[in-house]
């Protein structure tokens, strides 16, 4: 019964991506235009062109970035955020809303919205910041090489922080009272308690937590490509915004496909890496 009820799951993750990156592995053996019907066996030779992109290399730099991002401060505006919404007795379902609300909206809004807000002239940040007197501080946040990626990773983490903060949220909700009612019998002060009760108890949240943001930060595409589109000079490029580039711009799909794998055999890796860290703390 139990495997009748899995195999709906298990044939769409057959047919979207285990066929998918199986076929993925065979074209990085290839050399294919993405037009001509031939597809000639080129053996390691995409992956020794991926080994010399330097551009790649690059990219999978400043994914970690977006990743450490995500992983450290992602996380931790959430938590504090479910930590805050907890705590107070009135506007619990306003705040949740509010809180999680970013995350309702597409990647192209967000990028458009914040391509807005962030533009060198008529951008709102730029318009405050000559309202209250700091006009010096006005910049071209998306177009200069040494903001960019901030300014793309922050919106990254705003955009996805209501997800951690739900999960959050309701594992605090789940937390038995009587742990915290003995606590404070015993004179624990609010840090004792968060140290002692609340993160532990938060473990396996966290992890899944963790688990998912790290592996969306690695994965980030769409808000880069409507933001900077890997600008300025590839100073914002990530990974899979190089392999679309290389595979729909310069019409080599072997090479795209090989770093498809090198790029997701990374992250199943990771993964792994994670899970198995996760156990043994427990």
């Amino acid at each position: 019964m139990a495997y009748a009820f899995l195999l709906p799951a298990l044939a769409l993750l057959a047919v979207f991506t285990f066929v998918p990156f199986g076929q993925a592995i065979l074209l990085s053996f290839q050399e294919w235009d993405g037009v001509s019907p031939s597809t000639p066996f080129v053996g390691l030779a995409n992956y020794a062109r991926v080994l010399h992109d330097s551009i790649f290399w690059e990219s999978m730099k400043i994914v970690v970035v977006f990743g450490l991002a995500g992983f450290f401060v992602g996380n931790g505006i959430s938590l504090c955020m479910a930590l805050a919404v907890h705590r107070i007795r009135r506007g619990k379902a306003l705040f949740r809303t509010a809180f999680y609300l970013p995350g309702v909206f597409s990647v192209v809004v967000v990028g458009m919205m914040f391509s807005w807000l962030l533009a060198p002239k008529v951008g709102i940040l730029n318009r405050l910041l000559d309202v209250v007197g700091l006009s010096a501080l006005q910049h071209n946040w998306l177009n200069d090489p040494a903001t960019a990626l901030p300014a793309v990773a922050a919106v990254f983490i705003w955009f996805h922080w209501g997800f951690g903060f739900i999960l959050f949220l309701a594992g605090l909700q789940d937390m038995p009272a009587e742990l915290y009612e003995a606590a404070s019998l015993d004179g624990a002060r609010a840090w004792a308690k968060f140290r002692y009760i609340t993160w532990p108890e938060l473990a396996p949240v966290t992890t899944i937590v963790s688990l998912l943001t790290l592996l969306a930060a690695l994965q980030i595409f769409g808000t880069v490509q409507v933001l900077t589109n890997g600008g300025p000079a590839y100073h914002t490029i990530v990974p899979t915004l190089r392999i679309y580039e290389e595979a729909f711009t310069n019409h080599r799909f072997g090479a795209a496909a090989a770093m498809s794998v090198i790029f997701g055999g990374a992250l199943v890796l990771l993964a792994g890496l994670q899970l198995r860290l996760s156990r043994r703390k427990r």
